[in-house]
Protein backbone atom coordinates (compact mmCIF):
# COMPACT_ATOMS: atom_id res chain seq x y z
CA UNK A 1 0.00 0.00 0.00
CA UNK A 2 1.49 3.64 -0.62
CA UNK A 3 1.17 5.49 2.27
CA UNK A 4 3.28 9.04 1.58
CA UNK A 5 3.78 10.72 -1.90
CA UNK A 6 6.47 12.94 -1.03
CA UNK A 7 6.88 15.89 -3.80
CA UNK A 8 10.21 18.08 -4.71
CA UNK A 9 9.18 20.95 -6.65
CA UNK A 10 11.83 22.05 -8.69
CA UNK A 11 13.20 24.78 -11.29
CA UNK A 12 17.22 25.17 -12.32
CA UNK A 13 18.49 23.30 -9.33
CA UNK A 14 21.16 20.66 -11.06
CA UNK A 15 23.31 21.69 -8.20
CA UNK A 16 21.00 19.99 -5.26
CA UNK A 17 18.32 17.24 -7.39
CA UNK A 18 21.01 14.22 -7.54
CA UNK A 19 21.21 14.66 -3.80
CA UNK A 20 17.39 15.05 -3.10
CA UNK A 21 16.66 12.10 -4.88
CA UNK A 22 19.59 10.27 -3.45
CA UNK A 23 18.15 11.39 -0.22
CA UNK A 24 14.83 9.82 -1.15
CA UNK A 25 16.43 6.04 -2.05
CA UNK A 26 18.24 6.02 0.68
CA UNK A 27 14.95 5.60 2.64
CA UNK A 28 14.49 2.45 1.42
CA UNK A 29 10.51 3.32 1.77
CA UNK A 30 8.45 0.33 -0.27
CA UNK A 31 5.36 2.50 1.15
CA UNK A 32 5.84 5.72 -0.67
CA UNK A 33 6.63 7.52 -4.23
CA UNK A 34 8.65 10.49 -4.74
CA UNK A 35 6.82 13.11 -7.28
CA UNK A 36 9.31 15.64 -8.92
CA UNK A 37 7.54 18.76 -9.90
CA UNK A 38 9.83 20.21 -12.46
CA UNK A 39 8.98 23.95 -13.88
CA UNK A 40 10.76 23.15 -16.86
CA UNK A 41 14.01 23.65 -15.85
CA UNK A 42 16.99 24.40 -18.60
CA UNK A 43 20.04 23.94 -16.61
CA UNK A 44 20.17 20.12 -16.88
CA UNK A 45 18.01 19.53 -14.07
CA UNK A 46 15.14 17.21 -16.10
CA UNK A 47 18.08 15.43 -17.89
CA UNK A 48 19.09 14.20 -14.37
CA UNK A 49 15.68 13.53 -12.65
CA UNK A 50 14.67 11.38 -16.15
CA UNK A 51 18.18 8.69 -15.38
CA UNK A 52 16.83 8.10 -12.03
CA UNK A 53 12.90 7.87 -13.11
CA UNK A 54 14.15 5.49 -15.89
CA UNK A 55 16.29 3.55 -13.03
CA UNK A 56 13.74 3.93 -10.02
CA UNK A 57 9.76 2.89 -10.57
CA UNK A 58 9.03 4.62 -7.20
CA UNK A 59 9.56 7.90 -8.72
CA UNK A 60 7.54 10.07 -11.27
CA UNK A 61 8.02 13.33 -12.39
CA UNK A 62 6.30 15.93 -14.42
CA UNK A 63 8.34 19.31 -16.34
CA UNK A 64 6.31 22.23 -17.42
CA UNK A 65 6.09 25.94 -16.60
CA UNK A 66 4.10 26.52 -13.59
CA UNK A 67 3.70 29.78 -11.63
CA UNK A 68 5.74 28.66 -8.75
CA UNK A 69 6.38 27.28 -6.42
CA UNK A 70 2.71 26.86 -4.30
CA UNK A 71 1.72 26.24 -8.45
CA UNK A 72 3.86 23.17 -8.42
CA UNK A 73 3.47 21.99 -4.99
CA UNK A 74 -0.56 22.14 -5.57
CA UNK A 75 0.06 19.91 -9.28
CA UNK A 76 1.94 17.58 -6.94
CA UNK A 77 -0.55 17.20 -4.65
CA UNK A 78 -3.68 16.29 -7.41
CA UNK A 79 -1.11 13.37 -8.50
CA UNK A 80 0.27 12.32 -5.42
CA UNK A 81 -1.26 8.52 -5.04
CA UNK A 82 -0.22 8.06 -1.12
CA UNK A 83 -2.66 8.89 1.62
CA UNK A 84 0.06 11.12 3.33
CA UNK A 85 1.87 14.18 1.68
CA UNK A 86 5.60 15.64 2.40
CA UNK A 87 7.57 18.00 0.78
CA UNK A 88 11.31 17.93 0.25
CA UNK A 89 12.57 21.01 -0.95
CA UNK A 90 15.84 20.11 -3.67
CA UNK A 91 18.61 21.39 -0.57
CA UNK A 92 16.94 19.72 2.11
CA UNK A 93 16.90 16.17 3.60
CA UNK A 94 15.02 13.63 5.80
CA UNK A 95 17.43 12.15 8.65
CA UNK A 96 18.50 8.29 8.10
CA UNK A 97 15.26 6.01 7.90
CA UNK A 98 12.62 8.64 8.19
CA UNK A 99 10.37 7.64 6.05
CA UNK A 100 9.96 3.89 7.52
CA UNK A 101 9.64 5.55 11.37
CA UNK A 102 7.00 7.84 9.97
CA UNK A 103 4.76 5.02 7.84
CA UNK A 104 4.85 2.88 11.24
CA UNK A 105 3.76 5.60 13.60
CA UNK A 106 0.97 6.38 10.58
CA UNK A 107 -0.28 2.78 10.37
CA UNK A 108 -0.20 2.13 13.55
CA UNK A 109 -2.34 5.60 14.38
CA UNK A 110 -4.13 5.84 11.26
CA UNK A 111 -6.30 8.98 12.31
CA UNK A 112 -3.32 11.13 12.49
CA UNK A 113 -4.30 13.95 10.24
CA UNK A 114 -0.98 15.78 10.85
CA UNK A 115 2.58 14.21 12.51
CA UNK A 116 5.25 16.69 13.05
CA UNK A 117 8.79 16.02 14.59
CA UNK A 118 12.47 18.13 14.85
CA UNK A 119 14.13 19.76 12.51
CA UNK A 120 17.53 20.26 12.21
CA UNK A 121 18.43 23.87 11.00
CA UNK A 122 22.11 24.12 9.30
CA UNK A 123 24.28 26.63 8.26
CA UNK A 124 25.81 27.65 5.02
CA UNK A 125 29.16 26.08 6.22
CA UNK A 126 27.60 22.73 7.40
CA UNK A 127 27.31 23.76 11.08
CA UNK A 128 24.08 23.35 13.06
CA UNK A 129 22.31 26.28 14.25
CA UNK A 130 19.54 25.32 16.22
CA UNK A 131 17.12 21.99 16.62
CA UNK A 132 13.54 23.45 15.70
CA UNK A 133 11.30 21.64 18.23
CA UNK A 134 7.44 22.25 17.88
CA UNK A 135 6.36 19.90 20.46
CA UNK A 136 3.63 22.25 21.68
CA UNK A 137 0.72 21.59 19.56
CA UNK A 138 -2.20 23.24 21.15
CA UNK A 139 -3.97 25.48 19.02
CA UNK A 140 -3.08 28.83 20.76
CA UNK A 141 0.03 27.64 20.49
CA UNK A 142 0.84 27.34 17.04
CA UNK A 143 -1.53 30.74 16.71
CA UNK A 144 0.89 32.36 19.33
CA UNK A 145 3.59 32.34 16.22
CA UNK A 146 6.20 30.27 18.96
CA UNK A 147 5.26 26.49 17.87
CA UNK A 148 5.51 25.92 14.55
CA UNK A 149 7.77 23.77 12.03
CA UNK A 150 10.08 25.61 10.13
CA UNK A 151 10.31 23.21 7.73
CA UNK A 152 8.57 20.25 5.35
CA UNK A 153 10.64 17.73 5.69
CA UNK A 154 9.95 17.31 9.18
CA UNK A 155 5.82 16.49 8.93
CA UNK A 156 3.68 14.47 7.01
CA UNK A 157 -0.07 15.03 6.71
CA UNK A 158 -3.12 13.78 4.62
CA UNK A 159 -3.87 14.81 1.52
CA UNK A 160 -7.55 15.05 2.45
CA UNK A 161 -7.20 18.04 4.26
CA UNK A 162 -7.18 20.13 1.14
CA UNK A 163 -10.83 18.97 0.66
CA UNK A 164 -11.34 20.97 3.82
CA UNK A 165 -8.85 23.80 3.52
CA UNK A 166 -7.87 24.26 0.13
CA UNK A 167 -4.69 24.48 -1.90
CA UNK A 168 -1.46 26.44 -1.73
CA UNK A 169 -1.86 30.19 -2.55
CA UNK A 170 -0.79 30.78 -5.74
CA UNK A 171 0.13 35.13 -4.43
CA UNK A 172 2.39 33.48 -1.30
CA UNK A 173 5.75 32.62 -2.43
CA UNK A 174 7.12 32.91 0.69
CA UNK A 175 5.58 31.43 3.71
CA UNK A 176 3.02 29.09 2.20
CA UNK A 177 4.13 26.94 4.53
CA UNK A 178 3.22 28.75 7.82
CA UNK A 179 -0.23 29.51 6.01
CA UNK A 180 -0.98 25.78 5.15
CA UNK A 181 -0.26 24.92 9.07
CA UNK A 182 -2.87 27.78 10.17
CA UNK A 183 -5.38 26.31 8.02
CA UNK A 184 -4.50 22.76 9.18
CA UNK A 185 -4.57 23.84 12.70
CA UNK A 186 -7.30 25.40 12.63
CA UNK A 187 -9.39 22.58 11.50
CA UNK A 188 -7.90 19.81 13.05
CA UNK A 189 -5.15 18.52 15.67
CA UNK A 190 -1.14 17.95 15.75
CA UNK A 191 0.25 14.50 16.76
CA UNK A 192 3.99 15.37 17.90
CA UNK A 193 6.89 13.24 17.88
CA UNK A 194 10.27 13.51 19.50
CA UNK A 195 12.03 12.67 16.78
CA UNK A 196 14.88 14.45 13.98
CA UNK A 197 12.60 13.74 10.76
CA UNK A 198 14.26 16.85 9.12
CA UNK A 199 16.97 18.65 7.95
CA UNK A 200 16.66 22.10 6.77
CA UNK A 201 19.80 24.28 4.69
CA UNK A 202 19.45 27.67 5.45
CA UNK A 203 21.73 28.58 1.77
CA UNK A 204 23.36 31.67 0.64
CA UNK A 205 21.15 32.76 -2.87
CA UNK A 206 18.35 30.71 -1.69
CA UNK A 207 14.91 32.82 -1.32
CA UNK A 208 14.84 31.78 2.32
CA UNK A 209 18.09 32.69 3.53
CA UNK A 210 17.21 36.26 1.55
CA UNK A 211 13.62 36.75 3.37
CA UNK A 212 15.13 36.18 6.63
CA UNK A 213 18.85 38.20 6.51
CA UNK A 214 16.46 40.95 5.61
CA UNK A 215 14.01 40.40 8.63
CA UNK A 216 11.21 40.34 6.00
CA UNK A 217 9.97 36.95 7.14
CA UNK A 218 9.42 38.20 10.25
CA UNK A 219 7.46 40.76 9.54
CA UNK A 220 5.67 38.76 6.51
CA UNK A 221 5.04 35.63 9.89
CA UNK A 222 3.25 38.30 11.62
CA UNK A 223 1.06 39.69 9.50
CA UNK A 224 0.13 36.65 8.47
CA UNK A 225 -0.55 35.03 11.66
CA UNK A 226 -2.49 37.99 12.67
CA UNK A 227 -4.74 37.93 9.54
CA UNK A 228 -5.59 34.17 10.41
CA UNK A 229 -5.88 34.70 14.10
CA UNK A 230 -9.04 37.00 13.45
CA UNK A 231 -10.52 34.63 11.86
CA UNK A 232 -10.82 32.30 14.60
CA UNK A 233 -12.77 32.18 18.02
CA UNK A 234 -12.93 35.38 20.72
CA UNK A 235 -11.85 32.31 23.33
CA UNK A 236 -9.06 31.47 20.91
CA UNK A 237 -7.99 35.25 20.23
CA UNK A 238 -7.70 35.44 24.15
CA UNK A 239 -5.98 32.25 24.98
CA UNK A 240 -3.12 33.40 22.11
CA UNK A 241 -2.80 36.81 24.13
CA UNK A 242 -2.74 35.43 27.52
CA UNK A 243 0.36 32.76 26.41
CA UNK A 244 2.09 35.13 24.29
CA UNK A 245 2.20 37.46 27.58
CA UNK A 246 3.59 34.28 29.73
CA UNK A 247 6.04 33.39 27.02
CA UNK A 248 7.36 36.82 26.83
CA UNK A 249 7.58 37.23 30.54
CA UNK A 250 8.77 33.48 31.01
CA UNK A 251 12.62 34.40 31.33
CA UNK A 252 12.22 36.78 33.79
CA UNK A 253 10.13 34.90 35.80
CA UNK A 254 12.72 32.17 35.97
CA UNK A 255 15.18 34.33 36.65
CA UNK A 256 13.23 35.85 39.42
CA UNK A 257 12.36 32.34 41.13
CA UNK A 258 15.92 31.19 40.93
CA UNK A 259 16.86 33.93 42.48
CA UNK A 260 14.56 33.69 45.67
CA UNK A 261 15.31 29.84 45.47
CA UNK A 262 19.09 30.49 45.70
CA UNK A 263 18.57 33.19 48.55
CA UNK A 264 16.43 31.09 50.27
CA UNK A 265 19.12 28.28 50.31
CA UNK A 266 21.74 30.75 51.40
CA UNK A 267 19.40 32.03 54.52
CA UNK A 268 19.02 28.55 55.55
CA UNK A 269 22.79 27.64 55.19
CA UNK A 270 23.35 31.01 57.05
CA UNK A 271 21.42 29.88 59.96
CA UNK A 272 22.54 26.38 60.31
CA UNK A 273 26.24 27.62 60.52
CA UNK A 274 25.03 30.19 63.17
CA UNK A 275 23.56 27.91 65.49
CA UNK A 276 25.87 25.09 65.47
Amino acid sequence: MLLITVITPVFNNVTYISAAIENYLSQHCAYSELLIMDGGSTDGTKEVIAQYAKDHPSIRWVSEKDKGQSDAMNKGIGLAKGKYISFLNVDDYYSEGCLNEVCEILTENPDINYLVGDCNVWGQTGNLIYVNRPSKVKKYHVFSGHHFSVNPSAYFYQKSLHDKVGLYPLDNHYNMDLEMILRFRGITTFDYYPKVWGNFRMLPNAKTFEDQASNLSEIRKKELITTYLKKQSFVLQIEVSMYRFYHFYQPFIKKTINKVVDKIKYEKKRFRSTTN
